[in-house]
């Protein structure tokens, strides 16, 4: 009976280090496969990072276009208007010069 009582024990102890066994490795292939689907997430937000940046700079793009094209019309707007001024003052001081010259040479 003794017999069997140290060779239960034995078994017993001999059970209890192969499910310790099985554990490490289990702890050891789930930290594995935790690293693994680190590196995934890791290169997955290192992608959706990098999109969005492009997206980004896309979008900034874009909008200093626009800003570029409103300037620009802005200032072709305030060109037209001084084109515009200046014809009527060239006029103005033709016609200043002309009076002028033929008021002091009096008519031809």
């Amino acid at each position: 009976m003794a017999y069997e009582i140290l060779k239960s024990i034995v078994e017993a102890e001999a059970r209890a280090v192969e499910i310790k066994k099985q554990a490490v490795a289990q702890a050891e292939e789930r930290k594995a496969d935790a690293l693994k689907q680190q590196e995934i997430l890791l290169e997955e937000a290192k992608l959706q990072g990098a999109k969005e940046m492009h997206q980004a700079v896309e979008n900034a793009v874009a909008e200093s276009q626009e800003a570029i094209q409103k300037i620009l019309k802005e200032a072709e707007e305030a060109c037209s208007q001084i084109r515009e001024q200046a014809a009527q003052r060239k006029e103005e001081a033709v016609l200043a010069v002309i009076g002028k010259v033929v008021g002091e040479y009096g008519s031809c």
